[in-house]
């Protein structure tokens, strides 16, 4: 894990990542996290075998057939590596407890395919004097498709760190649910091939030059 993650502790009873006392510490602005509480990541809902089961006969009916059955996780990994409109039957529900304000903003942004809930200020007679890294609280009710387009951002090295790091505690949520995911949650430039963006921050060639030199070794 990255820095600020080294107290990270997965139940998975609960299917709960939990933030310890380090907290988001980028630079010293954002020490406080770990003295006000703990940031959580939670996964309440997650594609289960009833919902994957769904997801293949929709795409059967597309190709003539009525049959029910669990697909494999073969099928599984193709259907998520395709794209195909099935995907955006699995759904998660995903919250985020005590994140920045300033994370859920950036996180707002995506609207396809994900209802946001966010904690309001609208009681607080003083919120106009809120900060921007201000803990609220952050539900995402999205699709596969949408969760995997959000990653394609939010993990990209040129997003906002403490951003980043939010998305990646999602990754390890989701994955430690179900380690199927873990593939296609990447950045824009693992899923594309490349940088795209307008300058690029060197991680793609930084990867392409390890895979190399590991399969000189």
């Amino acid at each position: 894990m990255n820095q600020g993650y080294n107290s990270i502790r997965f139940d998975s009873d609960r299917r709960r990542l939990r933030q310890g006392q380090v907290g988001f510490r980028v630079k010293d602005r954002f020490a406080r996290y770990g003295e006000e509480g703990s940031v959580e990541v939670e996964v309440i809902r997650y594609p289960n075998e009833g919902d994957w089961t769904r997801c293949l006969f929709l795409a059967r009916i597309t190709q003539g057939s009525e049959k029910f059955a669990v697909p494999s996780e073969s099928w599984r990994r193709k259907l998520i590596a395709s794209e195909h409109s099935p995907a955006r039957t699995l759904m998660f529900t995903i919250a985020l407890w005590n994140v920045p304000y300033f994370v859920s903003v950036h996180l707002v942004r995506h609207k396809f395919g994900v209802e946001h809930y966010v904690k309001s200020q609208r009681s607080n007679p003083d919120r106009a004097s809120v900060r921007q890294d201000a803990p609220v609280n952050h539900v995402m009710d999205l699709n596969l498709q949408a969760l995997m387009n959000m990653a394609r951002k939010r993990l990209c090295f040129h997003a906002d760190p403490v951003t980043r790091r939010t998305m990646e505690a999602v990754k390890a949520a989701v994955c430690a649910c179900d380690p199927i995911y873990r593939d296609f949650l990447n950045p824009d430039c693992v899923y594309r091939g490349g940088c795209y963006e307008f300058t690029s921050c060197g991680y793609y060639e930084r990867r392409l030059a390890e895979k190399a030199r590991e399969r000189g070794s």
